[in-house]
């Protein structure tokens, strides 16, 4: 009964607001058209802040970082940042409202709209033991495709480690441009500027300084959807060459979502076009078998590494199965 009396107060202060909302989707599309994909700058990377930026605002997790850098950033500029994120937050706080989409941990089994909370706690944990355990910690932590990922502003002041930010040029600096501009400070990160379709990032890394004989952990965390298969073999076998205890946090799609088969077809078809409006394209899904680790559990091993914990979006009791997969993979 109180939960769904908060909801209702939530969606009549929406209501209420939806004006100013409409607005700023209109506003938000606008500058992510205009500014984001006419300049190459990341589109998808948004749509990962945007949640961890109302899971801020609503209370759930906070990420301080990713608060002052909204505001200053190509998608986010201090109208949109208003008329979306702080909008909803005044509603979701007055209501007491989080719903599955402000939640954090989230709902287990997660769903389509509870998935963001699901594949942000699923990494929050796997990069928390990699870097405090006792034994053989993590002293370099690497985030591929960094976007707009600030899981290097808020680590423990207790835990030292050299960060690295590794994405292309466009995403990259306009992430730098932003944490300048909100005074956050990122002395102990280095920026990595790199194409993972083109190049390898461990050239890139060593040549910013990167010690390839330090135990490390590698967030690889929205991105092997966008690359093409060799790029992403290529990845897992560079993390192999690291040290004993290395570990990369992965998250992949199915193969079958990917390429529209039954019963994917109609999810399929929307998630391609959706993707398209910001100019990017999704190539890779990993092959499901008898369970649905399989597929993951041998691209690890083909490499020389081992799946040590895997989890999924969804139930498999459901009409549609789960097709959104998190893996910690280790060098052990």
């Amino acid at each position: 009964m109180v939960y769904a009396m908060r909801f209702l107060i939530f969606i009549l202060l929406c209501i209420l607001m939806s004006p100013l909302l409409i607005f700023g989707l209109i506003y938000y599309t606008l500058r992510i058209r205009r500014i984001c994909v006419r300049h190459n700058i990341s589109g998808t990377a948004n749509e990962p802040y945007a949640s961890r930026l109302m899971m801020h605002i609503a209370g759930a997790r906070q990420d301080y970082a990713a608060y002052k850098i909204a505001g200053h950033l190509p998608s986010f500029d201090k109208l949109s940042k208003f008329l979306l994120i702080e909008i909803l937050g005044f509603a979701s706080k007055l209501s007491g409202y989080k719903g599955s989409f402000f939640a954090y941990p989230g709902q287990r089994p997660s769903t389509l709209m509870s998935m963001m909370s699901h594949r942000t706690d699923f990494f929050d944990r796997s990069i928390k033991e990699s870097l405090t355990r006792t034994d053989n910690p993590a002293v370099q932590f690497v985030v591929l495709g960094a976007g707009y990922d600030t899981r290097c502003y808020d680590l423990s002041e207790v835990v030292d480690i050299q960060c690295f930010e590794v994405d292309m040029p466009p995403t990259l600096n306009s992430k730098i441009g932003a944490l300048k501009s909100a005074g956050v400070p990122h002395d102990h990160v280095t920026f990595v500027e790199t194409d993972f379709n083109q190049e390898t990032w461990m050239e890139a890394l060593l040549a910013s300084g990167f010690d390839p004989n330090l135990t490390t952990y590698v967030l690889w965390e929205g991105v092997t959807m966008y690359l093409v298969e060799g790029a992403i073999r290529d990845t897992l076998n560079l993390v192999s060459s690291l040290p004993k205890g290395s570990t990369v946090g992965v998250d992949f799609f199915s193969a079958d979502l990917v390429y529209g088969n039954p019963p994917y077809a109609r999810i399929s078809k929307a998630m391609h076009k959706s993707i398209k409006y910001y100019s990017e394209e999704i190539q890779f899904g990993v092959a499901t078998a008898k369970t649905l680790s399989e597929g993951i559990e041998k691209l690890a091993g083909d490499s020389g590494l081992t799946l040590s914990r895997f989890e999924h979006v969804g139930s498999e009791e459901d009409k549609l199965p789960p097709w959104y997969f998190f893996a910690q993979i280790d060098n052990i």
